[in-house]
């Protein structure tokens, strides 16, 4: 919205919600044509083992980078960061001095014997299914949160100023958006970092029924459209062109406080972030089911389920003791991420679905409409990857 405006920013989100479901349709189509059980199968039958081996690697990398961005970014809201240590956790207790059961290893460790490790130990996803209905009810409240305090601000008259069309007459247009060069690489970038927030490809054959799958996709691609939009548009109307790329940076107690009584304003942020905390931690343990699916499938040829009891739990853990590990001893990882995230992610998200329409696509709408999801992907690759270096990466 701060970058395009709010009527592209719509239209680009409506835009990355349709190029979702066509790439998840594609999957789940041909998938169910050729009785192919999981993405790297179909992927196998139609580019061989070479194909599925990149397959996997690019959902290996981008899964486990967002693992670890989760364990950071819990990490940042429960405890913050040096030197002030402005988290929850810290002024609940009243202890800004780094003391080490504050610290991000302690932490981060507690959550991951306490919480994700628990959620780890059924072998059926529909057990994981419980606790993530529990996190969309936290999303939904974090959601009508956001909109009641911008329908506030507005009252109070305390909205920032905004922008509805990318024009050169706003400022932040003129500074940015004024050429179509400065416009087209906007767009992409907005295009991009919302494709990202939208990936499910990885996921999309835990039910062999293709109209059930469909149906879900669906659903769950509308739901999170009416999540991220609000959040989006209640963001852009509080803090308009200094919204942060994680807008709960600029959700502070100090900020509310300005709309709502101190006290609310206290327990609304600190509810705000124990609600988004879970939500990160269902979708950690969402996150080591596929990228156990695709290592499982690379170096055992089989199924995760299928693998030996010690060995499933073994390689579900270590996935976890990895991930933990790296965001607390190398918490600067966002460039690296950013980077990998950028090619990773299209390349299973769009150029492998869009390479399967190309080349099976029954009309030469379909085929045309194949080749140009996968330029479409490289393009926003190329953007992202540029931004990243130039050091004006969206994360």
């Amino acid at each position: 919205m701060e970058r395009v405006g709010v009527i592209l920013g719509f239209t680009l989100f409506g835009t990355v919600c349709l190029l979702t479901y066509f790439s998840s349709s594609i999957i789940i189509r041909y998938a169910s044509r050729r009785g192919k059980r999981t993405y790297s199968e179909l992927i196998e039958g139609e580019f061989g083992l070479t194909g599925a081996r990149v397959l996997q690697t690019s959902i290996i990398i981008h899964v486990s980078g967002v693992m670890i961005v989760y364990l950071i970014i819990i990490a940042d809201m429960l405890i913050g960061a040096a030197p002030e240590w402005h988290g929850v956790l810290p002024t609940l207790l009243d202890r800004h001095d780094g003391v080490w059961f504050l610290s991000r290893p302690f932490v981060c460790a507690v959550l991951l014997v306490v919480a994700i490790a628990p959620m780890l130990i059924s072998r059926e996803l529909t057990v994981v299914a419980r606790y993530s209905r529990n996190s969309i009810i936290m999303m939904l409240f974090l959601s009508s949160t956001m909109i009641t305090l911008a329908g506030v601000a507005l009252w109070q008259g305390k909205a920032a100023a905004i922008h509805i069309l990318p024009t050169p007459l706003d400022p932040k247009c003129a500074s940015g958006c004024g050429t179509l060069v400065s416009m087209c690489v906007a767009i992409l970038s907005v295009l991009s970092v919302s494709c990202l927030a939208f990936t499910c490809q990885h996921l999309s054959l835990k039910d062999g029924r293709c109209s059930n799958m469909l149906s879900i996709t669906r659903k769950a691609i509308a739901l999170c459209a009416a999540l991220y939009g609000t959040v989006a548009i209640s963001g852009y109307i509080m803090f308009g062109k200094n919204t942060q790329g994680d807008v709960l940076r600029n959700l502070t107690i100090r900020y509310v406080s300005t709309l709502v009584h101190p006290v609310l304003a206290s327990v609304l942020i600190d509810f705000i972030v124990l609600a988004t905390t879970f939500n990160l931690l269902v979708n950690f343990v969402l996150k080591v089911w596929a990228v156990r699916e695709s290592v499982s499938e690379m170096f055992y040829g089989l199924p995760a389920l299928e693998l030996s009891l010690p060995r499933f739990y073994l390689l579900t853990y270590g996935l976890s003791l990895a991930a933990y590990l790296t965001s607390v001893f190398i918490p600067s990882v966002w460039v690296m991420l950013s980077l990998v995230g950028s090619t990773a992610c299209v390349t299973f998200s769009y150029i492998f679905p869009g390479l399967i329409m190309a080349r099976n696509g029954k009309t030469r709408l379909g085929r045309v409409g194949g080749g140009s999801t996968v330029i479409m992907a490289v393009v926003m690759a190329t953007v992202a990857i540029t931004n990243t270096l130039s050091g004006h990466a969206d994360l």
